[in-house]
């Protein structure tokens, strides 16, 4: 390969494009593994003074940093419109096989502790290799640099949830603009499991319009999060 094919092919790298396509084998995807979800609820706590909320969501968000560089955190973001529950405030997925030890991780946030939040704990199961996550973001990190402004890294999506049906999982597991398909153990009703889909939407009606591709009745759940969740089905599975 002369110099200007080696150029070209770092290049469409960087931009997540595989070089000579045609001469690379198609990704598989890993196999499935658990990690734990967990969703961020309104806490019980009402008389908290402004410098105790400071304090708490100060350390809220320097906790999250320190457990995403270390590779624990893998997917962290605040819930919003439209809301499927006015309850929730966020979410965590972490690096864990099982809650015992994603708790672990989890009972180190601050606003939990001051009772701000409250956590409600999941299996999640999923063959996207999320671990990958942190292997971007610290890219992303690396090349924003330190004085990279709040959210410059992160981006809207959709989330979408229906009760579990194993032809219907595979069906959204392939269907296009699904970025993240997994079975979320015990979320639903009576403790039901669901199936979990990050959209590669921004809004509404691109959620709407993936999702009315897939049978089901599916719940939308507005999300904001890392950027590096919509590359990763481009990286190649290991």
């Amino acid at each position: 390969m002369n110099t200007a094919r080696i150029i070209l092919a770092a290049f469409m790298v960087l931009l997540g494009v595989p070089a000579m396509a045609q001469d690379e084998p198609k990704a598989t995807k890993a196999e499935p593994r658990d990690y734990v979800f967990v969703f961020i609820m309104t806490g019980d706590a009402a008389d908290l003074t402004p410098d105790e909320q400071r304090e708490a969501f100060g350390g809220h968000f320097s906790n999250m940093k320190r457990m995403a560089v270390a590779g624990d955190l893998l997917i962290a973001g605040p819930f919003g419109p439209p809301l499927a529950d006015p309850d929730h405030r966020g979410l965590f997925v972490f690096d864990a096989a099982t809650i015992e030890q994603g708790m672990v991780f989890a009972d180190t946030d601050p606003t939990t502790k001051a009772g701000v939040f409250k956590l409600t704990p999941h299996l999640l199961t999923t063959d996207e290799p999320l671990t990958k996550l942190h292997e971007l973001d610290m890219k992303a990190l690396e090349e924003q640099g330190e004085n990279a402004p709040p959210g410059s890294n992160a981006r809207a999506y959709l989330l979408a949830s229906a009760p579990f049906d194993e032809k219907l999982y595979e069906e959204a597991n392939e269907a296009e603009g699904v970025l993240i398909a997994a079975r979320l153990h015990g979320s639903g009703e009576d403790e039901s499991d669901e199936i979990l889909l990050w959209l590669d939407a921004e809004n509404e009606e691109a959620a709407k319009e993936i999702a009315g591709e897939l049978d089901g009745e599916w719940t939308l759940h507005g999300w904001y999060g890392s950027k590096s969740v919509a590359e990763l089905s481009s990286t190649e599975s290991e």
